[in-house]
């Protein structure tokens, strides 16, 4: 079966026997972790990967992206400025030949493997593990807080293919916001799979209290 078709019946399967995604158990959330004395925070998403139809769309080679950008702010007398920020993504994809599901988080153009699992809700787990960004430390007695984003993808659309090839360690350009080298005829459809099955992208967004530093 080709790549085409399947991609075709993946959408016809999901629409018929899912016509919506499932309600999340727990709803997704990002955790950070930080004190004045605990600084820069640990950073986790939590809860993203709930829904029954992400391993369904994972198994039918549509990877999960999720990315994440940390900044700190300082707080001024009229207006709080920006003083840093750190990006980074972790990458979600099923393997069919080893039947496994395999995490990474890429940070600038270094892949650091979260390991190989064979149960979904493992892979799950890995990809909720705290990271810490490399933050600049504001100057003592200065008061901010930290701003955390996060853009969650179930179908990342346009750069299938090349998530593919970065996780075979042919580079990294899914994730600069490269165009997938894929057919306009494919794109279409996995632009219509990712409407049918409601999965544009979710952003998150949560911060920190203002503290002193």
């Amino acid at each position: 079966m080709t790549r085409l078709r399947r991609l075709c019946l993946t959408v016809l399967l999901l629409l018929v026997g899912s016509g919506r995604l499932a309600r999340a158990q727990d709803t997704p959330a990002i955790d950070i972790r930080m004190t004045a004395q605990s600084y820069p925070p640990l950073v986790a998403v939590r809860n993203a990967l709930t829904d029954r139809e992400h391993d369904e769309l994972l198994k039918n080679g549509f990877p999960v992206r999720m990315h994440l950008r940390a900044e700190i702010w300082t707080v001024g007398r009229y207006f709080d400025d920006i003083r840093g920020r750190a990006e980074w993504d972790v990458i979600v994809q099923y393997n069919v030949v080893e039947r496994s599901y395999e995490v990474a988080r890429l940070v600038g153009d270094r892949v650091m493997p979260l390991g190989s699992y064979v149960r979904f809700a493992d892979a799950r787990a890995a990809s909720e593990l705290a990271y810490l960004p490399a933050l600049p430390t504001p100057r003592r007695g200065q008061k901010g807080y930290v701003l955390v984003q996060a853009d969650i993808q179930a179908l990342d659309v346009s750069d299938l293919d090349e998530v593919e090839r970065w996780l075979r360690g042919e580079g990294a350009p899914a994730v600069r916001g490269k165009r997938s080298p894929a057919s306009a005829i494919t794109r279409g459809v996995r632009t219509l799979a990712s409407r049918i099955l409601g999965a544009e992208t979710r952003r998150l967004e949560a911060r920190t209290p203002t503290m002193v530093f």
